[in-house]
């Protein structure tokens, strides 16, 4: 997703939320074996990211329709 534009359309954002799920599910199997390595905080700081992202877009998204 384009950090600098927060403009995406609302199939671009249940995309981004089914990749956040993925990749916190990911990080769940991954700490569920006996010693889990540093991918985990990768790919919690990866979705960290994309949940900010998503939700700059949603309130950029509900702003338009409170001004509507």
């Amino acid at each position: 997703m384009n950090t600098s534009n927060t403009k995406i359309s609302r199939a671009q954002m249940q995309s981004e939320a089914l990749v956040i799920q993925s990749m916190l599910s990911a990080v769940m199997a991954l700490r569920s074996v006996p010693d889990p390595d540093d991918q985990t905080m990768t790919i919690v700081e990866m979705a960290h990211g994309r949940a900010e992202r998503l939700n700059a877009a949603l309130d950029s998204v509900n702003a338009l329709e409170v001004v509507s």
